[in-house]
C-alpha cells in the first residue's frame, strides 16, 4: 500500500455476511494507491463479487496475469479499505498497440489509439453499495490519466448493469458504441475526451431519442448514425438510455 488519496466514513448496508452489530452503520475508510502485496485480497473480493451477482455477465473477472501486470504499472490500482479489508477497487490500464483498445471500437485513429487509457476494472463489496466508491475512484484515476498526459479514456459497462452506467455518466463519459466483448456478453463502450475545457452535458444534445436498455440493435443502429448516450432513467422494468447528437 503507499500513499493516501482520501479518508472519510461510509455506511455498511445491512445484510451481506458481515457480524452481527457491524451492520448500517458508519465505519472510517481511507483511499489509497495499492501495490502488489494487496493482491490476494483484489482476487477474494472479485470472487466474492461474482458469487453474489444475480445477473452473473454484468462482471467480468480478471485474470491472476493481469493483475499482476497492471502492478507494475504507477497508481494503476486504487483500493478502499476499511476494518472489514479491502471492500473497493479500481484499476486502470495504457493498451498502446494492444488489439483490445477500445479506441479502435469508436473509430480513433492509430495514433489517437496511443493516447487511449482504459479504466480497466471496478469492484465495490456488496454491503457497501451506495457510497459513490465507483465514481469516487474513478474520479481520482482520472486524474492519474490526465497527470500521465494521456487524452482519451475509454471503458465498458453492461447494459444490464444501471447503476454502474449512471457512475460513469456522472463521470463525464458517453456511449460511444455498443459490441460484443468477453464471452460475447454485450457492452457499452464508454468514452471521454480528457483534454476537453469541460465534459458534454446533456444540454449539448440535439435529436434526443430513449431507447430501453435491453433493445441492442435500435441503439447500435443509432452509434452507426453519429448518436452517443449521454444519461440513463430508471423505469419499473428496467432502464432508458438518452441518445443524441452532442455539439462539442
Amino acid at each position: 500500500m503507499s500513499s493516501l488519496i482520501e479518508s472519510g466514513c461510509i455506511r455498511r448496508l445491512d445484510g451481506f455476511f458481515l457480524p452481527e452489530g457491524s451492520r448500517g452503520k458508519e465505519v472510517s475508510c481511507k483511499m489509497c494507491f495499492l501495490n502488489e502485496d494487496c493482491l490476494q485480497d483484489i482476487l477474494e473480493l472479485q470472487k466474492l463479487i461474482a458469487r453474489n451477482l444475480s445477473t452473473p455477465e454484468v462482471f467480468h473477472l480478471q485474470e491472476i496475469a493481469s493483475f499482476r501486470d497492471l502492478f507494475a504499472l504507477d497508481r494503476a490500482v486504487i483500493g478502499v479499505l476499511t476494518e472489514d479489508g479491502l471492500i473497493a477497487y479500481s484499476i486502470i490500464r495504457f493498451p498502446g498497440d494492444a488489439e483490445d483498445n477500445l479506441g479502435r471500437d469508436i473509430g480513433l485513429s492509430e495514433r489517437e489509439q496511443r493516447k487511449v487509457a482504459h479504466l480497466q476494472a471496478v469492484a465495490v463489496h456488496p454491503a457497501y453499495r451506495g457510497n459513490g466508491l465507483q465514481r469516487r475512484m474513478a474520479t481520482a484515476h482520472l486524474r492519474v490519466i490526465e497527470d500521465l498526459g494521456y487524452e482519451h479514456v475509454c471503458c465498458t459497462v453492461s447494459p444490464k448493469n444501471p447503476f454502474s452506467l449512471g457512475n460513469v455518466f456522472a463521470c463525464g463519459f458517453v456511449i460511444a458504441g455498443l459490441k460484443p466483448k468477453f464471452e460475447g456478453w454485450w457492452r457499452y463502450i464508454m468514452y471521454k475526451n480528457i483534454s476537453l475545457s469541460r465534459n458534454l452535458e446533456p444540454r449539448d444534445a440535439k435529436e434526443v431519442i430513449a431507447i430501453k436498455s435491453l433493445d441492442i440493435q435500435a441503439q447500435v443502429d443509432l452509434l452507426k448514425q453519429g448518436f452517443v448516450g449521454f444519461k440513463m432513467a430508471l423505469l419499473p422494468e428496467g432502464f432508458e438510455v438518452f441518445y443524441g447528437r452532442l455539439q462539442c
